[in-house]
Formats: structure tokens, sequence, C-alpha cells
């Protein structure tokens, strides 16, 4: 059982191979005559192409950008230290405005460059046969080279719509014919050397000779609107700075002519700075008058303001704001100074007044040196002590009702009432005091807080004043330059390199060969992918393998011969090498005395089931194997046919009963090691009589007796003979060919296999083209050799 598996497995890995790219290259290969003819047609294309097509030329050259941002030139920017270029330039925006078409439209409008001249010739002498056939292009013409210029008049190219072409043909005399159609009708109009305008449909054009050469030369004109020749001038143009800090860009266009883009190129250069002067000098004049007009504004209004200053200062008396806030400051502070000692005094006065009130007796202190600055109380206060002291010596040696102590105690009682009336007069003549100090303060503050007031208006004046002054001093300063802008304005920008022509564009003749000889590489893969996605049959073992997981037996070559039996002894064609290649195969998958039936199937009738399975069991009987081939394709059988045999007595007659085991088994007549049991009759009821219990009994009599047994099955994709056939098998072949079965057949085999609908089967792929290149050129090559 394991050795089964690992049989299985290697096939399996086997047909799970990476892609060869061997093998694909070989399959292609196979068809070379299509790759020659289409890289030939290929480049027969890209031979004219290029023959026909007009050579473009690349101009280059490099400008210097005047950049305020970055710099620019010293030589360019040396007016703005003294303040005479006013406006500013960035590279950026320069770059960006030469890609515009404007300036471009004035250029083409002044060099008449909205008719373009392409000469035409004859093509390889054919017009001397047919007079009428086509011209070729060969050049554009441009400046001396041309036989006549034309001119528009600036009405007729504003109202162009669209473009006007007709051929002109200059004749050695000087004469000229204009051949074209407008409107569609025909129209030929000639013109002589005297001519300085003529008369077409669309209206006249003024005519400029050009050089005359002694043979006939045939021109086609092209007008356009100068807009859509700018826009494409401009974009053919280039311009990039050579890197992000610098100013320097480099210029490149394409231009048909190598003469005509380098004039192009200059007198778009030289248009451009043009404009930019232009745009300086107007943006000057502007100024001049902003400055005069200004000027005489400022004036007038730097008078009112000195006027309104001279108000200022009388209405609210002032001299000099500074002087008077110290003097205000001053005083403040000295009225302050005297409110803190009032207010000190007046509170010693009334806490002393407060105290000496709460005194029940004369025998208490008042206390002296308080602070107090009246002299009269302090002097009151310290007679009134003395007696207190002296009162109380008294009481030591005499009682109250002494003399004495009697009138001492009247003069200490007189004493202190002149000290309370003493205080309460200090206080109210403090508390007085103090409030003309108050008045006083409070007068000087409200003159200082008034202060910053006025300061702040006179300096609102003064400012007003001084901005005016410094405003007019300005501009009298630029109305000076203006006078040097007029004469010192330079260009925007300065050409740095030569215009030079880099050579030809396009067509790049390798390239293009190149181009086209890979297009005609591909074209011929393309055609071959399209051909097999839309081939809905299998076509090789590659795609076999591709479609489908289910392991590639062997293959089975076409043949044109129409023998029923190819396998002979002694014969080594490839037929017969690649069925001994098949029968080894099988061989090694049949790797059990146990395993010895096979089953033989198939999708559709026409694949060869019937042809494999009676070559594969000769080629099994040659090697002195017992083969029995037994044909239980009972609905359409040809076994019997193709060998001459009985087509009556078959297995149809012994699964009815009819039949004997003995009579049932035939010899092949091609072979002695060869066995054949043939269908016999076409039953009404095949599908019943296949799964009868005999048929079982039968195969296992048989196998006893035969080394191996062959079983050609029904079409499994029509009828489901094959199914029910299963469960007699050890192998399943299944038959597919090259060229006729449908790869869903394919599709579905695989679906089979993976739901175990059917057990242990191999693929054979039969009609195989040995002829291909695949073949010829050894893609089996793992053999060591190919198949003649």
């Amino acid at each position: 059982m394991n050795m089964n598996l690992g049989v299985e497995e290697e096939f399996i890995a086997l047909s799970e191979k990476k892609i060869d790219g061997v093998s694909i290259l070989m399959k292609y290969l196979g068809y070379w005559k299509w790759f020659v003819l289409s890289i030939a047609f290929c480049l027969a294309i890209a031979v004219a192409y290029i023959y026909f097509t007009l050579p473009r030329y690349q101009i280059t050259t490099s400008i210097l950008f005047k950049d305020d941002l970055k710099g620019g030139n010293a030589e360019l920017n040396m007016g703005h230290d003294i303040g005479v270029v006013t406006r500013r330039n960035n590279v950026d925006n320069e770059v960006q405005i030469m890609k515009k078409s404007m300036i471009a439209e004035s250029v083409v409008r002044e060099h008449h460059l909205y008719a373009t001249y392409t000469e035409m010739k004859p093509l390889l002498g054919i017009n001397k046969i047919i007079p009428d056939f086509p011209k070729r292009k060969t050049a554009v013409l441009y400046g001396d080279e041309l036989p006549l210029r034309v001119i528009l008049s600036e009405d007729q190219l504003n109202v162009l719509q669209k473009e006007i072409t007709f051929d002109l043909t200059a004749y050695p005399d000087g004469n000229y014919l204009f051949d074209g159609r407008f409107d569609g009708e025909k129209y030929r109009v000639k013109a002589s050397k005297n001519d300085s305008t003529v008369q077409l449909p669309f209206g006249e054009l003024r005519i400029a000779k050009g050089k005359v050469i002694p043979e006939e030369r045939w021109v086609r004109v092209v007008i356009r609107h100068p807009l859509s020749v700018a826009d494409g001038f401009i974009g053919s143009m280039d311009v990039k700075l050579t890197s992000r800090a610098s100013s320097v860009a480099d210029i490149t266009m394409n231009a048909a002519n190598m003469q005509l883009g380098r004039d192009f190129l200059r007198e778009y250069i030289e248009a451009y700075n043009e404009q930019g002067i232009r745009d300086q000098l107007v943006l000057a004049e502007k100024t001049a008058t902003i400055i005069d007009n200004h000027l005489a504004n400022l004036s007038n209004e730097l008078s009112s303001v000195e006027d309104q200053a001279q108000q200022f200062r009388q209405s609210q008396g002032l001299t000099d704001i500074a002087s008077q806030a110290n003097l205000y400051n001053s005083q403040l502070a000295s009225i302050s100074q005297r409110r803190m000692d009032v207010e000190s005094q007046y509170g010693i006065v009334s806490s002393l007044l407060n105290s000496i009130q709460q005194y029940s007796g004369h025998t208490q202190f008042i206390p002296a040196n308080t602070g107090i600055q009246s002299a009269v109380l302090n002097s009151q206060i310290t007679t009134y002590n003395d007696l207190v002291l002296e009162r109380n010596r008294l009481a030591r040696i005499a009682s109250n009702s002494n003399q004495s102590m009697i009138d001492l105690n009247n003069q200490l009682q007189s004493t202190f009432s002149s000290v309370v009336s003493g205080l309460q007069s200090e206080k109210n003549t403090l508390e007085i005091q103090l409030k003309d100090i108050n008045n006083e303060y409070y007068r000087n503050n409200a003159m200082i807080r008034a202060i910053p007031q006025q300061e702040r208006a006179f300096s609102d004046i003064k400012r007003q004043q001084n901005i005016k002054e410094e405003l007019f001093l300005y501009l009298l300063q630029k109305k000076e330059e203006r006078y040097m802008n007029m004469t010192a304005v330079e260009p925007n920008s300065k050409l740095v390199d030569n215009i030079r022509v880099a050579g030809v564009v396009w067509p790049q003749k390798m390239i293009i060969l190149l181009l086209f000889f890979v297009i005609g590489a591909i074209l011929p893969i393309i055609g071959i992918k399209i051909r097999d996605l839309l081939r809905y049959q299998l076509d090789s073992k590659e795609e076999l393998e591709r479609i489908s997981s289910i392991p590639l037996l062997g293959e089975i070559p076409k043949t044109t011969q129409s023998e029923t039996v190819m396998v002979k002894e002694d014969n080594n064609d490839s037929f017969n090498e690649m069925l001994r290649l098949l029968r080894a195969n099988l061989l090694f998958v049949v790797d059990s005395k146990d395993k010895k039936v096979i089953n033989i199937l198939s999708s559709v009738s026409g694949e060869g089931k019937s042809f494999v399975s009676l070559n594969l069991a000769m080629s099994l009987a040659l090697l002195d194997k017992k083969v029995l081939l037994v044909e239980l394709d009972i609905r359409k059988p040809k076994l019997a046919k193709q060998l001459g045999l009985d087509t009556k007595k078959g297995i149809t007659l012994y699964l009815s009963g009819y039949l004997d085991k003995l009579e049932l088994v035939k010899p092949s007549g091609i072979h002695p090691n060869l066995s054949v049991i043939t269908a016999g009759s076409i039953p009404p009821n095949p599908n019943e009589l296949l799964a009868k219990p005999a048929l079982d009994e039968l195969i296992n009599d048989l196998k006893g007796e035969y080394d191996f047994i062959i079983v050609d099955t029904s079409p499994i994709g029509m009828v489901s003979d094959g199914f029910l056939l299963d469960r007699i098998a050890d192998v399943n072949l299944f038959i597919t060919r090259a060229g006729v079965t449908p790869k869903k057949y394919v599709e579905d085999a695989d679906r089979y296999f993976n739901e175990n609908r059917l057990k242990k089967m191999y693929f054979v792929l039969n009609s195989v083209n040995l002829n291909r290149a695949s073949y010829r050129y050894g893609i089996y090559k793992k053999y060591g050799y190919g198949y003649a």
C-alpha cells in the first residue's frame, strides 16, 4: 500500500513541474515563419516611416534670468542698489511666462511664420508613369530656400478659422502656379514673376519672390492662425533651470528646419526681453505720474498738519509739555508730604484726646512727647503731669479734706479741662488744614493726569507731521530716480550660450527599427496566444498539465497510416518507441501482481480509445505477458470488425445468460499472447448489463488466467458506463487527443478524480504532432534524444 502511495506521489510531483522556459521557447519556434514574416513586415513599415517622415532638429541655448530673489546677475541687478528698477523679478515666474504663447504669437506675426512651406518631390520617378501620382514630402523650406513667400494682412489672420493648404509650383522662368481646393471647389491660379499680389478664393496674398533655380519645384503651403503656430512652437519648447539655486536656464526646442529653429529662438528671446523693457518703461511712467500727484497732495497736507499743531499749543496754553509735567510732579510731591504730616498730627491728637477722656480721676499722667507739634499743648500737658505728681506726694501725708489737697485737686481739674480743650481745638485746626491740602492735591493731580492726553494728542499731530515730511522727502528722491529709470532700463534675460543645433531628434532610426522589430516579434506571440485562448480543444502536453493535476502517463504520436495495429515486434519507429515508453510507465504504476485490470476511458468518441487499447494490449503481449482485451464499449462496438472476428457472440450474450464462458474468450489472431472478448450484439439495456455481478465474477476469474486485462469502455462524456466499470478497474487510463478533446472535458475528468468517482487515473495524450519544434528540438531532453 505504501509503495502505491509513493508511486502516485512521484507522478503527482512530476505533474507539478515549474515553468519550463525552454519548452515555451520551443513552442514559439514552431511558428518561426510567422515571426519572420511579421518582423519583415514591421521592419518594412519602419523603413517606410523613416523614409517618409520629415526630420525634426533639436535647437538649444542657455539664458541668464534677472532674478531679484536669487540674486541673479550683478550686471542686470546693479540698478537695484540705487533704486532704479522698481519691478521685482522671480525666475520661476519668468520660466512660466516663456512657456506661454502670447510673445510667440507676436514673433509669428512679425516674421510671417504662420505659413509653412514643405518641398514635395515625385516618389521614385513614378510621376513619369502616372503624372498625378502623389508626391512625398522631402523637407521644410525656410528663408533663402524658398522660391516664394506669401504674406497675409492682420485682418485676414484675425479672421482665419481653419488652415489653408495649397500647392505652389515654381517654374524656372520665374512664374508660379497656385493649385488647391477651397470650400470644396478646386482652383488653379497663375502668377508671373512681376506680380506682387495674387488673388485666391480665400483672399488676396502678397508675395515676395525668393530664390529661382533652373528646375521646376513643388512646394506645399499651409497657412494657419498665428496662435496655432505659436502653440506648436511653445509645445516643442522646454525651459529648465540648471539647478534650483541657479538663474541660468537651458532652452531646447524642436523644429522642422534648422535655420527656422535658430531664428525663431533668437527672435523669441529678443521679443521676450523687449516685452520686459516695455513693461518696465510703462511701470516707470505710471510711477512718475503717481509720484507727481502725490507730492502735490502731500504739500497741502503737510501745511494743514503744521497749522493744526500751532492751534493746539495755543488752545492748551502749552509751551513745553515735558517741563510743565516736571513742575506739576514736584508740586504734587510737596503737597503729599504736607498731607502726610498733617494726617500724622491729626491721628496723634485724636488718639490722645480719646484716651484722656476715659480718665475717671486725676491720678493718671497724660502721655508726654507723643509727637504733638503744638508747644502750648505740650506745656499744658507738662503742667498737668507736675500737678498729678505733686498731688500724689501730698496724698501720702494728707487726707482729701486737707485744704491744700482740695486746692490742688481744683487746680488739677482746671488744668485737665484746658488740656482737653486745647486738644479739641488742635484737632479742629488740623481737620481744616487737611481739607485744604487735599483740595490742592486733587487740583495738581488733575493737571498731571491731563498731561498724557495733551501729550498724546500733540504726539499724534507731530507724528502725522513727521510722516508726511519723510514721505515728501522720499517722493522727491523717487522723482529724481524717475529720470534715471527712463534711461537705465535693462532686459529680463541675456544669452549666455550660442544657439546651436544639437542634431536630429526625430526620427531616430535605430530606435524606430528596434521598436518595430520588437513589435514584429510580439505580434505573432499575441496571435498565438489569442488563437490558444479561442481554441477550445486540447493541443499539447503542456496545456494538459496546466489544466489538470492528474499525471500524464504517456503520449501517442500522430500517424498517417491506416493500420489498426501499429505495434510490431522489432519495429523502432517513433510510434513504437513512444508506446513502449507508455508501457514502461504503466508497468511502473501497476506494481503489483494483483493489479491487472486497466480501464481505457475517454471523454468523447474519436479520441482513439479503442486504437490505444488494442495497441497497448499488443505492446504488453510482446513482453510474453498473457493479455486479455475486453471490449465493454457495448453501445458502439468495433473491435471484432477491426480484428475480423464474429460480431454476434460476445460479452452481451454472456451477461444475458446466452453464452458460455468457454465460448467468450477468443484468440486475437495478431499475437498468441493476446486474447479478446468482443462486445457482441448491441443490447437495448447496456447500462443494466454492465451492472450485473456476473461481470465482476468473470473479471475475477480471468485475473487468474491473464497477466493484464485491458478494458475498452464507452466515453464517459456521453454515458455513465465508465463510472459503472470503475469498480472492476485497478488503473484508469483517460485517453485525450490533441486537437479533438475539449478542454472542458479535461477539467471534468480532473473533477471526477478529485471527487473519487474514478480511482487511480492517469492521462494518455494521443495524436501528438512530432513535427512540432518542441519535439524536433528535444523537448524530451530527459531521455537524451528526440524522435524522428
